[in-house]
């Protein structure tokens, strides 16, 4: 059973450990600027509050029994941990750890290429990425933030609209190289069509695109945008994408935009974080760089 945290002894723990370091208390007295007889004094309180003997005096250097040794274990993590947010703290680092959900599209076309940058700058904070599809969140509220698109119903948390966005065609530049034209959105016929989910966002830009009925040589369907934009990049079809999941592909070269014309998304990105008085300095540091580099797209998402 835990001992209550008001009844510590912190000053006998920290007698203790430097006692059980150096196997000597005069050492240890002199580390902690006091005196010999003080070091033994906190010592033997520490036992009696412990009702366990914590050193065997009968020899020199004096040696730790089990009970010391195991409270040594604990002491020992726990002054290092406080040493090391000390640290950071005086540095002006922040330290811990922080669990995101994002779904798996934005998390391996934005999310993970990005986030390399968060971890640079703060080098102390842990950061867990999960991902789950977005008409089905299970964890999103159980996470120290989460990026989703779709619903903004989360009770209890603090929802943050980051970007409306609209999504286009993509495919690799060998397939405009290819012996099939795509020089109008009808030439799209003679081409593979690569879902995410469903063909719910083809359907509006084929209407928004003035055609009906449109029959592709091939349709392959994908569990998500992570997928489907792989095999676009991989040279088996069209897929769609938008500024956030193919911004990069396109800079870069890997995907090219055959046609200008865009469909809005059917629903926003949203980050859903706590209230801010439950939040943590590192959740609270990554909710403003995920906010920032989503300003940075801004002016290319639909407002």
């Amino acid at each position: 059973m835990a001992l209550d945290r008001s009844r510590l002894p912190l000053h006998a723990l920290r007698a203790f450990e430097a006692a059980a370091r150096h196997r000597n208390l005069v050492r240890a007295a002199e580390e902690l600027g006091v005196t010999h007889g003080a070091v033994s004094h906190q010592i033997r309180a520490l036992e009696e509050a412990l009702k366990t003997q914590l050193f065997d005096r009968r020899h020199r250097p004096i040696s730790l029994t089990t009970s010391g040794e195991q409270l040594l274990s604990a002491v020992d993590s726990a002054f290092d941990r406080l040493s090391r947010a000390a640290g950071a703290l005086r540095a002006g680092e922040l330290e811990g750890e922080i669990t995101i959900s994002c779904v798996p599209g934005l998390a391996s076309n934005w999310l993970v290429p990005k986030l390399g940058e968060f971890l640079v700058a703060h080098s102390s904070i842990a950061v867990h990425v999960v991902t789950e599809y977005w008409q089905h969140p299970t964890i999103a509220d159980q996470c120290d933030l989460a990026i989703a698109y779709g619903s903004a119903e989360h009770p209890g948390k603090r929802v943050v609209l980051l970007g409306h966005s609209a999504f286009f065609p993509v495919c690799s530049p060998t397939l405009l190289a290819g012996c099939a034209p795509l020089q109008a959105p009808e030439d799209i016929a003679d081409h593979t069509l690569l879902h995410e989910y469903s063909d719910e966002t083809w359907s509006r830009w084929f209407v928004a695109a003035g055609l009906k009925n449109i029959l592709a040589r091939r349709q392959v369907y994908f569990d998500g945008a992570h997928l489907s934009l792989q095999a676009a990049r991989s040279g088996y079809g069209l897929a769609m994408g938008d500024i956030p999941t193919v911004g990069d592909d396109l800079i870069a070269g890997s995907l090219v935009q055959p046609f200008t014309l865009s469909v809005p998304a059917a629903y926003p990105y949203y980050l859903i974080a706590p209230p801010k008085a439950e939040q943590s300095a590192p959740g609270r540091a990554l909710e403003e760089w995920l906010i920032e580099k989503f300003k940075e797209i801004t002016k290319l998402l639909i407002p």
